[in-house]
């Protein structure tokens, strides 16, 4: 202020101070949200790929109005006026599996249209069944009870998630699906172009993240990231036409809005028996999901130094998402991470969060015609990121943490989801669970008689 009493009257410097708090709430909601916008296009990518490509530009705009709508509603519910709600990786990467095996099961002459409505209703209904089994919890003060579930249990279906991420990277980076053919032919000078540079920069955010602390490293190194791939297509002397030609880029038309994506009139399409199917996804989703939000909560209580009521959070999210659900929006929730970077910039009021959920709408709009032109790199190497991140926490680090049972528990879960099917690894660790329970009631049972 000393500098600008040399420029401004004392009636011009009050006025700045004024404005200074509603500046900084929107400076802050608009790094976090922009910070947002980059992994849940992510997101979209890896749910809107393969048979669902078509739709991507709709993809994204369904993904990020459901994302805005969810910031708003946990930003005036929640009992913490900063909390940040959003996609959360392991559980969107569990979606877009179902997804994708819901697209598999429908038949061959499926018009486009039940394609679109039917997986649409999943992720709607995986919304809505996961709002109701989290607002149940909370309701019934059960916030707790979540972490009777085994530890090797939920390391196993995190580290199964994760690979999920890493396939759904390199698909989204090559078009193609990681198999052994396919993962020999990467190799290939015409293929490095597509996912190396994706690659390097997951293993880049992997170690800097973990050397740096600071929540503004990864927004930093995001934005030099994306300058450093157009100045690479610059320098090689290709241009934005020719990246999209060549899958560099996403190549999408105009974003289209999500109530365009399942209309009333559509319903008699939906194929409900590969909805149905997917019950075992949807049921994995609730639980995991009331995890990792009471992994967040509990965070966010480190982070601040107070203690935060997670039944009152888990009725908050349960909320929300069935609302999402009846509207036909994705699953999101609490955020540690965005949350944690709203909160050390000084954004602790819900003004922030609600301007953060605007730029969800408002930069795609104004800037929807350079999203053809944003780099994939970007996009596969966030989900590569998040995948290695899930699989070093609990395929490395787990190592020195679980004792030899859980730890290898861990690993037979994971090994057999990549490698006998996601659908045989999720049964497995339902069954491991099964096994805990019954073995911790009978040594109960022992200890009382």
């Amino acid at each position: 202020m000393r500098f600008l009493s040399k420029y401004l009257n004392n009636e011009q410097i009050q006025q700045v101070q004024q404005n200074q708090p509603l500046l900084s709430a929107v400076t802050i909601g608009i790094t976090t949200g922009t910070l947002g916008i980059l992994f849940d296009l992510s997101f979209a990518v890896l749910i809107f790929s393969n048979s669902l490509s078509d739709y991507l530009s709709a993809g994204i705009g369904f993904i990020l109005f459901s994302a805005a709508a969810m910031r708003i509603m946990v930003a005036l519910m929640s009992s913490f006026p900063g909390m940040v709600s959003d996609l959360a990786g392991i559980p969107t990467a569990i979606l877009a599996w179902s997804t994708g095996m819901v697209v598999r099961q429908l038949p061959t002459t499926a018009t486009s249209t039940e394609l679109l409505v039917t997986v649409i209703v999943t992720i709607a209904l995986t919304s809505l069944l996961t709002g109701v089994f989290l607002w149940v919890m909370g309701a019934l003060k059960l916030g707790s009870i979540v972490r009777l579930l085994p530890d090797a249990v939920i390391g196993g279906f995190i580290a199964s998630s994760g690979w999920l991420l890493v396939k759904g990277a390199f698909e989204v980076l090559t078009e193609q699906k990681l198999t052994l053919t396919s993962f020999f032919s990467f190799s290939q000078s015409t293929s490095l172009i597509q996912w190396l540079p994706g690659l390097l920069l997951a293993v880049y955010l992997l170690v800097i993240t973990r050397r740096y602390r600071h929540s503004l490293v990864m927004a930093a190194s995001l934005v030099v990231a994306i300058a450093l791939v157009y100045l690479c297509l610059a320098v090689t002397g290709i241009s934005l036409t020719e990246a999209n030609a060549q899958g560099l880029t996403l190549g999408i038309p105009p974003l289209q809005t999500t109530w365009q994506l399942l209309h009333w009139s559509d319903l008699g399409q939906i194929n409900w028996q590969a909805i149905g199917a997917q019950w075992m996804c949807s049921g994995t989703v609730s639980v995991i999901t009331a995890v990792l939000l009471l992994m967040n909560v509990k965070g966010m209580e480190v982070v601040l130094a107070r203690k935060i009521d997670i039944n009152h959070e888990l009725k908050v999210a349960g909320s929300a998402n069935m609302i999402m659900g009846l509207g036909g929006g994705i699953l999101s929730f609490h955020s540690l991470g965005r949350s944690v970077l709203a909160h050390k910039m000084g954004g602790r009021t819900r003004i922030v969060t609600l301007v953060g959920a605007a730029t969800f709408i408002v930069l795609p709009l104004l800037f929807s015609s350079v999203l053809t032109y944003f780099p994939k790199t970007i996009l596969g190497g966030l989900l590569l990121y998040l995948g290695f991140s899930a699989l070093l926490e609990w395929v490395y680090f787990s190592y020195q943490k679980l004792s030899k049972l859980d730890y290898g528990l861990v690993q037979l879960i994971w090994l057999v989801s990549g490698i006998v099917g996601f659908l045989q690894g999720l049964a497995l660790g339902w069954a491991i669970a099964l096994g805990f329970a019954i073995h911790q009631g009978s040594k109960r049972m022992r200890a009382s008689a």
